[in-house]
């Protein structure tokens, strides 16, 4: 006899054997077991659909913020009449508009008000600038107030009247600093994202998402929805109070939304009243979006109450007499086996490994449930193992081809910028200065071009090689670009600059290493140019000033040193 069987036998006879029991009593039993199961599962069911929203809203954020701190975007902000800076700028972005999940993106600059944007359909290739936001136009207040608030992400649906769309945008400032540059961001298609998100196959279920204020951001209804919040009055605002019924469940949900707020509860759960019918609240906070999900149960719909008095008043006088019988059979047959499924789950959920003991608990249905998850602990085990082992290599090799020149093993641009911004952030703290020199191989292109790109590699190898046996063990150099080099002088005076420039131009001139696989010997020079920096220098300085001494050195005859103190 199989366990349905054996459980249909059980409840028969308890149903047989049971007595009395008073109507009024189990009424209210029930229903403080229907209103304990409501709350739980509103509980369940907004963390359920709290992880259902981030999911498609947190790739974008990221993407979102990645374009926003892109290297092009910011220095186009700084100066966006630029021609080659905007080339680039639009580059990247048509880059990462491959990337959002809607295939569309747009940026925002807060010099001159131009504002850039793409679709899916790559409609507006060649002709990303759209149009010019002005601080005068309601339309365009929205940029300007977010401008004001400083808040680095704001999530919103708002209706762009200049493109005639309505999204839900992924704001994201554009920062230099302590500088506001401007915005980028993103648009997910609000009816998509409704339905993927928000509409419920469940009947009696209805979420809805709303800021800080309590302005409806999502809401299957779309009407309820409050576009534009950040740029209107708090009564001009669609709220919740379009929802409930009585003031006091307002301030009751707004109440419990700044406990929220706190981090000190992940969900809390309140009787309302909406359409004159009686709802259970389920209120959890998004901190990453900024939002809170309400999930509204119709306990009317969920727990039909009338459906189950019948049920009840039968299992009420059952249970008196039948309990213990019924206690001692569960136990042995379904309960124990079941708590220690659950330890044994926790376990794998932790990286523990489970005993294999688990698979002689129970009957039946439960043993052969038992040795099925203990099968399946034991491979899921085996490959978290396997890939956290393979997410550590493929990390550690990642991390080094962004920062590393493969062919010289020197920094590459990348990794050099890096150095030298944090030793300028350090120069700042405590008082020095450092230096910088730029070497760029003589004819290095009539190298390769009469011998061939493998001595060009070679010369290219050998010349790094040189650097780093002619450096100091705290001077950092690396392959700036093509067969240029940069070295980091940390820390420098003029006297240490110019010594450790010669020297590496002697060494490279002397140097007689380089040789074709025929036996010939190829002379080897760079020009190499010199620069100090200055109390408070940026970077982008530097390495102007620095270029300037690598051209004084070529206008010189090339295989020679000068610094920027020698050509001022």
């Amino acid at each position: 006899m199989n366990l349905k069987s054996r459980f249909s036998l059980i409840t028969l006879l308890l149903i047989a054997v049971s007595a009395i029991a008073g109507w009024g009593s189990v009424r209210t039993l029930a229903e403080d077991i229907v209103a304990q199961w409501a709350m739980r599962y509103a509980e369940k069911q907004a963390l359920y659909d709290k992880s259902r929203t981030l999911q498609p809203i947190l790739r974008e954020v990221a993407l979102a913020r990645q374009l926003a701190h892109s290297q092009y975007i910011r220095e186009w902000t700084r100066k966006p009449d630029d021609p080659e800076r905007s080339r680039r700028a639009i580059t990247e972005m048509e880059s990462f508009r491959q990337s959002f999940h809607d295939q569309n993106y747009f940026v925002a600059l807060l010099k001159n008000g131009h504002y850039y944007y793409n679709n899916a359909e790559n409609e507006y290739a060649g002709k990303e600038f759209r149009y010019t936001l002005d601080p005068k136009q309601a339309k365009d207040a929205w940029f300007y107030d977010l401008i004001r608030q400083g808040r680095d992400l704001h999530i919103n649906v708002n209706p762009d009247l200049e493109l005639g769309i309505t999204r839900l945008w992924i704001d994201v400032l554009i920062r230099d600093g302590n500088d506001i540059l401007g915005m980028a961001g993103t648009g997910l298609d609000l009816t998509g994202f409704i339905q993927n998100v928000v509409e419920e196959e469940e009947p009696g279920v209805t979420s809805l998402f709303v800021d800080h204020t309590g302005a409806i951001q999502i809401h299957r209804n779309e009407s309820l929805i409050d576009f534009g919040s950040i740029s209107k009055n708090q009564g001009e605002q669609h709220t919740i109070d379009l929802l409930f019924d009585q003031p006091a469940d307002r301030t009751a949900i707004l109440a419990a939304m700044k406990v929220l707020e706190d981090l000190n509860q992940t969900v809390i759960t309140e009787f309302v009243s909406v359409n004159g019918k009686r709802h259970l609240a389920g209120i959890t906070y998004l901190p990453e979006i900024g939002w809170y999900e309400i999930t509204l149960l119709d306990l009317d719909v969920l727990l039909p109450f009338s459906q189950f008095s019948g049920i009840l008043l039968v299992y009420a006088i059952t249970l008196l007499g039948a309990f213990l019988l019924l206690h001692l059979f569960l136990n042995h047959q379904v309960l124990n086996p079941l708590s220690q499924l659950d330890r044994a789950m926790s376990r794998v959920e932790s990286g523990a490994d489970v005993t294999d003991n688990l698979g002689e608990l129970g009957t039946g249905e439960i043993r052969r449930l038992m040795q099925r998850f203990l099968r399946m602990a034991h491979a899921v085990l085996e490959s978290r193992h396997d890939l956290e082992s393979k997410i550590q290599e493929r990390t550690l090799a990642l991390e080094r081809l962004t920062k590393i020149d493969p062919l010289t093993e020197l920094l590459n641009r990348r990794g050099m910028t890096e150095r030298i911004e944090t030793e300028l952030q350090r120069i700042q703290r405590e008082p020095g200065q450092v230096g910088l020199l730029w070497l760029d191989v003589d004819w290095f292109k009539q190298i390769n071009d009469h011998h061939g790109h493998a001595v060009g590699d070679q010369a290219l190898r050998l010349l790094a090689d040189i650097i780093r046996n002619t450096l100091r063990p705290y001077d950092v150099a690396s392959r700036w670009g093509g067969d240029e080099f940069l070295v980091l002088v940390q820390p420098a005076d003029a006297d240490t600059l110019d010594q450790i420039g010669t020297r590496l131009n002697r060494e490279i001139a002397e140097n007689r290493q380089l040789v074709t696989a025929g036996g010939e010997i190829v002379p080897l020079s760079a020009s190499i140019g010199g620069h100090l920096s200055r109390e408070g220098e940026p970077l982008d300085s530097l390495l102007q000033r620095a270029d300037q001494a690598l051209y004084a050195a070529k206008a010189a005859g090339r295989n020679c040193y000068r610094s920027t103190a020698e050509i001022a």
